[in-house]
């Protein structure tokens, strides 16, 4: 059980830093693939049976969306103008859909959680992902 938690996290982790390098080195190719790689990291987070919590998972999930959004912002097209911001913007809630419908299949799909706790999570996420866009609507954006 431990491999697959040390396996899971490290493809994760792999996931981000090619994000990430790929918003600094192709700007472009990094903001068009803003939805496929949220949606990868959010299929391989509730499908996977890592022995996490939905809890969990569903935290995991908004931390991976938000440091993807955080790095493509600051690397990739939102440092120049509000053009790219909105760019950026359109790609995240293109891949947010489908996020979201995986989160709720998978939600409703764990057998170890009460209805209350599989509404709790998605209430969760939807809080978070809203908290996010409050904070970081503007960020890379020289203050002018």
């Amino acid at each position: 059980m431990k491999i697959q938690k040390i396996k899971f996290i490290g493809l994760l982790m792999l996931i981000l830093a090619l994000s990430i390098i790929m918003s600094h080195f192709l700007a472009a190719v990094a903001i068009i693939g803003i939805p496929i790689i949220i949606s990868l990291a959010t299929g391989l987070i509730m499908f996977i049976d890592n022995g996490l919590g939905i809890l969990i998972k569903v935290v995991i999930a908004y931390l991976f969306i938000g440091l993807n959004d955080i790095g493509i912002k600051l690397f990739a097209g939102g440092i120049h103008d509000y053009e790219g911001l909105g760019w950026i913007h359109m790609m995240l809630f293109i891949g947010l859909v489908p996020s979201l419908i995986m989160l709720l299949i998978g939600t409703f799909r764990d057998k170890n959680s009460t209805i209350w706790t599989k509404l709790g999570a998605i209430i969760i996420f939807v809080a978070l992902i809203s908290a996010h866009f409050q904070l970081f609507k503007k960020l890379g954006i020289p203050l002018s």
